[in-house]
């Protein structure tokens, strides 16, 4: 399994080196027929887990607790090391920026840089950030933690969890496929969150150090955080990852307070509450558009890009939750992971979103402008560093971004190294070495393409290509999930 996704890590990065146009080509057309002809799948699949994830929550398997014994890390450090392992890379920057593009181009045939696209712009994101997102986490967290904690299974990989529907199949080459899949969808995933993270780090050292912002830079910064993933994920979850993903929060919450304070806090609020409803109101209508009379490509550049990047990240942050869920009740894991999730993302870009939004609609400063003449990181910092105390500031966005980055790739790491084990026992963690080799096998794609021109858009097209083997395995672990349940409240029923 291992020999194999090295293999694929090896011919891209060759592919890249010796072709790099042809393999951006063939990337991006592969891209387009995804997105264009099986987009649907990536819908439908996100929808349904939003309604199975409130019947778990509130079924007859709700109080089934994961694990014996107390819950094994608190609520704030519980709560940290999820969005720290999946979002927290993309926050600083699309939670800043990501409004420009749906005020510029909206969606639902909305009049361009109308009053009503401005209301949408900031409520679009909390769409692609929230319940959705994190619905297709917490299913398969409930199956890895149930099949590790109260089945006692050593073996903590994917292909295991869908024994119910695979049976002894999951034992021989199919198994070690969907282990492989498994594996593609994260290194697709996560490199696109390097990708994201990466210019920001880059255009923040310009604006404090003067250095050009270039492709040069921006490898450099892959190679720092890199290094520094790399140390937490050898050190483990409660020496490394733990560490880390707390004092990220503390940074990133810092930063939130802040631009709430300084910026106009009641245009905030009163975008927070608009947008909220605009959310409500829309939701369906939003999770279920395709635009198929008009095809205008927002639905494909967007709803169809997100899905199938949280897909890329289903089953590992499935295994990730799990392996720091024990003792929570499937209810407390459910509505925990729906909450924490939608709180922290409603809280983030509704402020940063907004402080960025008063900035363009106030004519403080031309953000569309920007975007579109100088690049979307350099525009953030750069209001950055207007603010109060602004070159303090954009040095907190750079360090709490390189932690952001770091957080996520080592979680990353830790869990391809569990999945690649043999058996881990109860209560252990993989071995070093091998999450060492993961960690540098999931920054080898994204580097590659740093270095040989690639972009921004290489890595999302990237990771909609490994997510869509993802898709299948996910339905398949969802079945066996409710038939493991159903089969163990059965036993438990005759006692």
């Amino acid at each position: 399994m291992i020999i194999i996704v090295l293999g694929f890590v090896l011919l891209v990065c060759f592919g890249l080196f010796a072709a790099p146009e042809i393999s951006k080509k063939t990337i991006n057309e592969l891209n387009s027929f995804i997105t264009v002809k099986l987009g649907f799948i990536y819908i439908w699949i996100v929808l349904i887990s939003i309604i199975l994830c409130v019947y778990l929550g509130t079924s007859k398997y709700r109080n089934i607790r994961l694990g014996e014994g107390k819950k094994e890390y608190s609520e704030f450090s519980w709560a940290s090391m999820m969005f720290c392992a999946s979002m927290a890379a993309g926050f600083l920057y699309w939670g800043s920026i990501e409004w420009v593009f749906h005020y510029m181009d909206p969606p639902y045939g909305i009049i361009p840089f109308s009053s009503t696209a401005a209301e949408y712009s900031t409520t679009l994101p909390l769409f692609y950030w929230g319940f959705s997102a994190w619905s297709v986490y917490l299913i398969p967290a409930v199956a890895f933690a149930f099949i590790h904690y109260n089945l006692k299974q050593e073996k903590f990989d994917v292909s295991n969890a869908c024994r119910p529907v695979l049976g002894d199949r999951v034992d021989g080459i199919l198994g070690k496929i969907i282990d492989i899949f498994f594996l593609f969808g994260i290194l697709g995933g996560v490199g696109t969150a390097l990708g994201i993270g990466s210019p920001l780090v880059s255009a923040c050292l310009n604006k404090l150090f003067g250095w050009e912002d270039t492709n040069i830079l921006r490898f450099g910064v892959m190679v720092l955080v890199t290094i520094i993933f790399t140390i937490s994920a050898y050190n483990g979850i409660k020496k490394g990852i733990k560490i880390l993903s707390d004092i990220n929060i503390f940074l990133m919450l810092a930063t939130m307070v802040f631009l709430f304070v300084v910026g106009n806090t009641v245009f905030i609020i009163k975008m927070q509450t608009t947008s909220l409803g605009i959310l409500i109101n829309q939701f369906i209508t939003m999770s279920t558009n395709m635009d198929p009379v008009n095809n205008s490509g927002y639905t494909e550049s967007w709803t169809v890009f997100y899905w199938a990047w949280w897909m890329s990240y289903s089953l590992f942050m499935g295994l990730f939750i799990a392996k720091i869920s024990k003792g929570r009740t499937i209810k407390q894991l459910i509505f925990g992971g729906l909450g924490y999730g939608f709180l922290g993302s409603f809280t983030f870009f509704s402020v940063f979103g907004n402080y960025f939004l008063d900035q363009q609609l106030s004519g403080a400063y031309e953000m569309v402008k920007g975007v579109l003449e100088n690049g979307g990181p350099t525009t953030v910092v750069d209001i950055f560093s207007k603010a109060p105390f602004g070159s303090v500031f954009v040095f907190a966005i750079l360090i709490t971004s390189i932690i952001s980055m770091a957080t996520n790739f080592d979680s990353a790491a830790y869990t391809m190294a569990m999945v690649s084990s043999k058996k881990i026992q109860l209560g252990q963690r993989p071995s070093k070495g091998l999450t060492i080799f993961w960690a540098f096998c999931l920054a080898a794609i994204p580097m590659s393409l740093m270095i040989f021109g690639g972009s921004l858009l290489e890595l999302q097209t990237l990771s909609i290509i490994l997510a869509l083997p993802t898709c299948g395995v996910y339905v398949i672990l969802i079945v066996s999930c409710f038939k493991m349940l159903e089969t163990y409240y059965q036993n438990s029923q005759r006692f």
